[in-house]
């Protein structure tokens, strides 16, 4: 394996987001899903801005080129992501929501084979599959019909809109930016799908709200998005794709519902047995898929 540090960051990530499906619906309590990924990016590019100010002003200056990528990428990754996240968020439950972000990895690792020509190997194919599978017992407890039933869930299509979002973003950084500063990337790309959400908002008028009625708690949900979710889990997500490449760090998304598990066991609910088969599998599979492991090589060659 290459260097742990690519991959503490991606762990980091997950961590960060796995919280994130149970504070987004203290959120939407009160703001509105375009409201609510506003503001999130607005104070998220604020704090993002003011990290390159103070850290290494050069990085302000952008060719065209990667202007152009930077415009793409913000739309689809920060926009698209969070207006059909907020959305399908509004109906689904965190769990199911979880469930189906599961399916981004499989996304992505087709992405890779056509946009960046990666060489899928049989261990990205077990692995993945693996960890799916984990993703499967954390959720539906061992229920087949439960499984399927968080599929046929109200806002399950957007939150699949989402995670498709999410792939091409983290594909499309590795295919058309590479090499670029991690701290740019998200900065510029946070700013381009702040101000597709501030422009959203404002056409929906959602914008007319009555401020001072807004509790606290939905503010502190969306200062936690802000400084955790994305200024820090941005951070830590694009430096693990440029590291390792979207292929290995794509599987770490699978961590997200075994943390929104562990999330709901800190508010009140024990995990099962599933529960914790599904957590052991996902990491075994997050493992295959970034060890170099000569068995899995030698059957692969063999069949």
């Amino acid at each position: 394996m290459q260097s742990i540090k690519p991959y503490v960051f991606l762990v980091f990530f997950s961590l960060i987001t796995g919280t994130t499906f149970h504070v987004a619906k203290e959120a939407l309590s009160f703001f509105s899903p375009s409201l609510a990924g506003a503001l999130r990016f607005v104070l998220a590019t604020c704090f993002l801005f003011s990290f390159v100010f103070l850290t290494n002003r050069k990085l302000l200056k952008v060719d065209r080129r990667t202007l152009i990528v930077f415009v793409a990428l913000g739309i689809i990754g920060v926009f698209g992501f969070n207006f059909f996240f907020f959305i399908g968020m509004k109906k689904a439950s965190p769990m199911n929501a979880a469930i189906v972000v599961a399916v981004a990895p499989a996304i992505a690792i087709f992405l890779s084979y056509f946009l960046l020509k990666t060489k899928i190997k049989f261990q990205h194919y077990l692995g993945t599959l693996i960890s799916f599978i984990g993703v499967m017992l954390v959720i539906s407890d061992g229920s087949i019909s439960a499984f399927i039933q968080a599929f046929h869930g109200e806002g399950i299509l957007f939150i699949l809109t989402a995670a498709t979002c999410w792939s091409f973003y983290s594909v499309g950084m590795k295919k058309f930016i590479p090499g670029v500063s991690t701290i740019q990337t998200t900065a510029f790309t946070a700013l381009f799908g702040t101000i597709a959400l501030l422009v959203l908002t404002l056409i929906n008028g959602d914008w007319n709200v009555e401020w001072k009625k807004a509790p606290g708690s939905a503010w502190s949900a969306i200062l936690y998005m802000a400084a955790l979710s994305t200024f820090v889990g941005y951070l830590c997500w694009n430096y693990g794709i440029q590291a390792v490449g979207p292929d290995k760090a794509v599987i770490f998304g699978n961590l997200i519902p075994v943390i929104a598990m562990l999330t709901s066991w800190i508010l009140g609910e024990t995990p099962n047995v599933f529960d914790l088969c599904g957590a052991f599998l996902v990491i075994f599979g997050i493992y295959i898929v970034n060890s170099k492991l000569g068995f899995v090589k030698m059957s692969y060659e063999n069949s």
